[in-house]
């Protein structure tokens, strides 16, 4: 039955079909760091997943929901995205699949929910206001979700509508050149110790694109570096001209023979703390650690005494302080005025693709029902040619009234037709279009 029938015979067959748009039936949860919710998301983040260990739990995910879910950690937040006839469908799915029960969850839908993902992606939900990395961290994201298996079109282009109005966003906010918040953060920090002279070496534990990041802010503030990776020579080949400034170690000589130094940096990415109460920092010297890993890597239990941790606590306060003198609620207030021309745009956008996918649902619908016109023993003499030519007619008719045609339309359009075709088969088709 390809046009259902509605609650009477004078039914919209174009709301028969699509009668709940992508837009409405979009899903969102989301869990923001804060003292409250830092174990809860810890447990969830796939941070530190690995390529299998990401694929295998997006397809559990997607098993449980019977479609696509995304899904995005970072260090601020976890949050899923999927298309749902009611939001409990989608905290069921994760609940499941995670074995963990959001109580604290905050939920979306409909366009409640696109907003909620303008707002987060453009970096207004951000540990600092405006920041841009989230952007990046999204993007990447969707790609992933994309390649998957499981991938979800209409979800990918709901996704990649949230990007473009994010960017607008941004552009009309001036949140043109922010750089990564929790670096924004740390450097500032940084900068206050070299003032201080408190801080003459560094170890930088890990070489991964954030490691490098920290040895290029430490150097820049002509602060010694010593880089433990596991693999050094390695690490002293991706880090190019800065490595004729750095020493680089294994971790064996880390761990017994620590370098003398004031700041430990640590960007490794671990599933649980590398140092806590059972395995303490090697070096027992007074010093700061800054923690950028997330999960975290250095546990406050691993600590000596002198030793403080500027860790996921601290970044939190820190974003806190800043957000102090900033007027948040009126900047707020602007971005929704942007998001309200935004939805405007989208709206158009989103009811030219409704209509393409109509189009195709429509066409591929009557060249398989033409199938078995064809195929019917009705269909004497053959007149094969003929179906196929009447079902591309009525095809691009309803195209043409999408949102005018009822479904006595539809019967008057079969009957009056001047193609020859056997009565008997005439009534077949039109049972077929609206029984």
């Amino acid at each position: 039955m390809p046009f259902p029938r509605g609650r009477n015979e004078s039914a919209d067959v174009a709301t028969s079909i699509a009668h709940v748009t992508p837009l409405e039936r979009l899903s969102v949860m989301t869990l923001r760091m804060s003292a409250s919710t830092l174990e809860t998301i810890r447990t969830l983040t796939t941070e530190a997943f690995d390529a299998l260990e990401r694929e295998t739990f997006l397809r559990d995910l997607a098993s449980a929901h019977g479609r696509g879910v995304f899904e995005m950690s970072t260090c601020n937040r976890v949050m899923y995205a999927g298309m749902a006839e009611d939001i409990e469908e989608l905290r069921t799915s994760v609940e499941q699949t995670t074995g963990v029960v959001l109580d604290s969850v905050s939920e979306f839908s409909g366009k409640d929910a696109w907003e909620h993902l303008v707002m987060v992606t453009s970096g207004l939900d951000a540990f600092v206001l405006g920041e841009l990395q989230v952007l990046g961290q999204m993007r990447t994201a969707i790609e992933r979700h994309r390649q998957s298996d499981d991938a979800d079109p209409e979800l990918v282009r709901l996704l990649e509508q949230v990007v473009w109005a994010s960017r607008l966003v941004r552009k009309q906010l001036g949140f043109t050149r922010t750089t990564a918040s929790m670096l924004n953060l740390a450097t500032w920090s940084l900068d206050e110790m070299v003032n201080e002279e408190t801080v003459l070496s560094s170890v930088v534990l890990g070489s991964g694109d954030m490691g490098r990041k920290a040895v290029e802010a430490l150097l820049e503030r002509d602060v010694a570096v010593t880089v433990v990776s596991r693999q050094p020579e390695r690490a002293r080949d991706r880090f190019g001209s800065l490595a004729e400034h750095v020493e680089f170690i294994d971790f064996d000589r880390w761990t017994n023979a620590p370098p003398s130094a004031s700041l430990v940096i640590s960007t490794l990415r671990v599933a649980q703390p590398a140092y806590g109460p059972e395995r303490p920092l090697p070096t027992q010297a007074p010093l700061t650690v800054m923690d950028f890993s997330w999960p975290p890597s250095i546990d406050e239990g691993g600590l000596h005494e002198g030793q403080v941790l500027q860790g996921m606590n601290h970044w939190i306060q820190q974003a806190h302080g800043l957000e102090a003198a900033i007027d948040r609620p009126a900047l707020l207030d602007k971005a929704k005025l942007e998001l309200a021309k935004i939805e405007t745009q989208l709206d158009h956008q989103l009811t030219a693709a409704s209509q393409s996918d109509f189009r195709s649902l429509v066409h591929h619908t009557l060249a398989t029902l033409a199938k078995g016109w064809s195929n019917s023993p009705l269909n004497e003499p053959p007149q094969n040619a003929t179906l196929e030519a009447f079902a591309r007619e009525l095809a691009t008719w309803l195209c043409k009234v999408h949102g005018g045609a009822t479904l006595d339309d539809v019967r008057e359009r079969v009957r009056t037709t001047a193609r020859p075709i056997p009565p008997a088969l005439l009534e077949r088709v039109e049972d077929d279009l609206v029984r």
